[in-house]
């Protein structure tokens, strides 16, 4: 699933996503793969599975732009 991050607390390690499915999501430093927790921005684009009780595992930066 994907989704667009709305909110992140850097000193406290979280942080929220609205999903494709426009539910709310909540992440830790330790679901985000592939970058560091401190590169996310808000308003980027994430892909993520779906957890219990709307937390967000596996969080990783979509590519933007085509591959080649």
């Amino acid at each position: 699933m994907t989704g667009t991050i709305t909110q992140m607390q850097r000193d406290r390690g979280v942080g929220t996503l609205l999903g494709e499915d426009r539910k709310i999501y909540t992440f830790r430093r330790s679901d985000v793969r592939e970058v560091w927790f401190h590169d996310l921005t808000e308003g980027a684009t994430v892909a993520f599975e779906a957890g219990k009780n709307l937390s967000a595992t596996r969080v990783c930066p979509c590519s933007s732009g085509t591959t080649s």
